[in-house]
């Protein structure tokens, strides 16, 4: 078996063991590149580990003559064309549970960059300006939070609310009640619901064809005036347009984004891109697809993809 790794394996403290995981199962090659290169260096092997930045489509996937084995050093696996892949009998492995804990604190620290009005006030200091009373914030004591997707990283965040004594509203209709009462959120049923309650709203789902455009001009609508959202799972679940025009209307209070439509994004494919680089609107945040990057992250990155592209390759056949 021939394993084609597309990404650095840089972490002194875990590359070595990936690639002993890697090797229990065949030769591996390592060799950094972009999807382009991929799509005429995949004939060759049984299987690749990609990152989120790959797009590995149909195309790229037929180019794969030998493929067995995708995997991915990312939660998501919304890059890669997983039903035509399972379709042709290939495997698609993931690092699912990586970044949950990284994510979720970088959830809560968008959110309370937001309502302390933290970056404002740093602006206000750096022009010469001092006083409590600049730029007042809001507290999450005794507010409403509501999740959207309550996998790993939205029942982290519950947890991290219920520290906060928030109130935890929870919409996901493909997990079970006993996960609700584990980390104390009140489950909705009906996400018009939750929109309407919520003080504070953050967007834990994976970006399916049920989740793409799942926040739009109607739901935005239903939205309490002034709530406060971050978005860290996928741009394309939010129509930018919607939530532009909450943002100038003040519905939405703020917008904090570490993902965008169409990563990486541009001005074309995100309109939140193109606003938020020309200053347009004050009440807009947004990093660079960084929440789940952490120290710790990337070991598990690292050893969870390795581990898993080993076990399916070891597993072919039997």
């Amino acid at each position: 078996m021939r394993i084609l790794v597309t990404v650095p394996l840089v972490d002194p403290d875990v590359g070595p063991i990936a690639m002993k995981l890697l090797s229990e199962a065949g030769e591996v090659d390592v060799r950094p590149m972009t999807t382009e290169q991929l799509r005429e260096a995949i004939g060759d092997y049984d299987a690749v580990i990609v990152s989120v930045w790959h797009r590995v489509t149909k195309d790229v996937i037929d180019a794969g003559r030998k493929l067995k084995v995708i995997g991915t050093a990312s939660v998501g696996v919304d890059h890669i064309d997983v039903d035509y892949a399972e379709s042709k009998g290939i495997r698609v492995v993931s690092a699912a549970g990586a970044s949950t804990y990284s994510v979720a604190e970088f959830t809560f620290g968008l959110l309370l960059m937001m309502v302390k009005r933290i970056p404002e006030n740093m602006g206000r200091v750096k022009g010469g300006e001092w006083g409590s009373l600049l730029t007042p914030g809001i507290e999450l004591f005794g507010k409403t939070l509501g999740i959207i997707g309550l996998g790993r990283i939205g029942s982290y965040v519950a947890t991290i609310a219920n520290a906060f004594r928030m109130r935890v509203l929870a919409y996901d209709p493909f997990v079970d009640r006993d996960r609700f009462i584990e980390v104390n959120a009140v489950k909705v049923d009906n996400l018009d619901d939750l929109l309407r309650q919520s003080d504070f709203i953050t967007i834990h789902t994976s970006l399916t064809k049920e989740s793409r455009g799942l926040i739009g001009a109607r739901e935005v609508g239903l939205m309490k005036d002034g709530v406060y959202i971050v978005n860290t799972a996928r741009g394309e679940v939010v129509d930018e347009n919607a939530i532009l025009n909450g943002l100038r209307s003040g519905k939405i209070a703020g917008y904090a984004a570490d993902v965008l439509t169409g990563e990486p994004p541009t001005e074309e494919t995100s309109p939140l891109l193109r606003t938020f680089k020309r200053g347009e609107v004050p009440n807009l945040f947004i990093t660079s697809h960084i929440a789940g990057v952490t120290r710790e992250s990337v070991k598990r990155y690292t050893l969870y993809v390795a581990r898993g592209v080993r076990d399916a390759l070891m597993a072919y056949g039997r």
